[in-house]
């Protein structure tokens, strides 16, 4: 079967934007690199709020050198509030982008500006009449987005995450505690075997069996094991797995990755308040993996609030804040590709 899908017009690489960061940006420059006729990484950042635009542009240069492959660069502008009277908002900065890119060998080949009423293109002169705006319909309507929600792609509306206040039985916290000193006391290989089922079937329905497998988060060496076992399910421990933690030197079954976080969020569903942080770092240490950065500090965030101090969620959101882009991700031949 032949995966590849063809994006031959502007609005086809906009359709895709979304869909590869997982929601619609707000306030973001979106980067794309492009192997010759081919997209490559996706890159979004918070649009500059103020600071030195050579100083923005250098760093994005240096954020897409990871991708040895990229030929040239496209840009993707998202703003609800354009600079008046400017020749086009964030102007300093697009030009340092546009000279920084061009003096690394990767040059600016084309770039949009996307906000809630249209899209046009970003770098052609408007006194020329060339660069009407366009209705969003051509984005969400168009052949690209259609094929990738007939593949099962889907992407929420707007950034941010959140999941709903608990809602199940009152007396789930209490199974999870009743369970709680067996999973302390059994060998790491019990819990790591019960993840392993759950994950196998997409989900756990039975109540109590849920309540033991939230009970094995709660454990850290066992927790940090089953993390680990998603990436290598032989791993017995995650003795010295610092590099695959950071997502160095390992290649993932990105189909079990993606079901590990499914199932992550149906037990976030099944956990009360108090016990949600160990899926919630689980689900943002993936995505972090993945090259997702903001859906990762989300996830990070979430699991400090659910329960303060959470030291792992602390050590992967400074991680993550700082820039760092896991390996995994930035290599082409391992790197998380959506469709498969």
């Amino acid at each position: 079967m032949n995966d590849a899908i063809r994006i031959s017009r502007p609005s086809d690489i906009l359709g895709f934007v979304p869909h590869a960061l997982g929601f619609v940006p707000q306030e973001s420059f979106v980067f794309l690199t492009l192997r010759n006729k081919t997209l490559g990484a996706t890159l979004r950042v918070d649009a500059p709020a103020g600071g030195d635009p050579t100083v923005f542009a250098r760093a994005m240069v240096s954020y897409l050198a990871a991708d040895n492959l990229a030929t040239s660069v496209l840009l993707a502008v998202y703003t609800d509030s354009p600079a008046g009277g400017a020749p086009r908002p964030f102007h300093p900065y697009v030009e340092a982008v546009i000279q920084e890119f061009e003096a690394a060998g990767t040059p600016l080949q084309d770039a949009w500006l996307v906000t809630a009423e249209h899209w046009r293109n970003l770098l052609c002169d408007s006194e020329a009449g060339c660069c009407s705006p366009e209705p969003l319909d051509s984005i969400t309507d168009g052949h690209l987005n259609a094929e990738l929600v007939f593949r099962g792609s889907s992407y929420q509306k707007a950034p941010g995450t959140s999941y709903a206040p608990f809602t199940g039985p009152a007396e789930t916290g209490e199974l999870i505690r009743e369970a709680m000193p067996a999973m302390f006391a059994a060998e790491l290989h019990t819990g790591r075997a019960l993840w392993a089922e759950v994950l196998g079937r997409g989900g756990c329905t039975d109540p109590e069996r849920a309540a033991e497998l939230l009970a094995c988060f709660q454990r850290p060496d066992l927790r940090d094991a089953m993390f680990v076992n998603v990436i290598d399910p032989q791993r017995p421990d995650a003795e010295d797995c610092g590099d695959l933690l950071i997502g160095e030197g390992i290649a993932p079954d990105w189909n079990e990755v993606d079901r590990a976080q499914d199932v992550a969020r149906t037990l976030i569903a099944a956990a009360p308040e108090g016990y949600r942080a160990p899926l919630l770092t689980l689900i943002g240490w993936l995505a972090y993996l993945k090259g997702q950065a903001t859906i990762a500090v989300e996830h990070f965030t979430l699991a400090i609030e659910d329960t303060p101090g959470y030291r792992l969620a602390e050590m992967m959101e400074e991680l993550v804040k700082r820039g760092t882009i896991a390996p995994v991700a930035q290599d082409a031949a391992t790197a998380y590709k959506r469709h498969r």
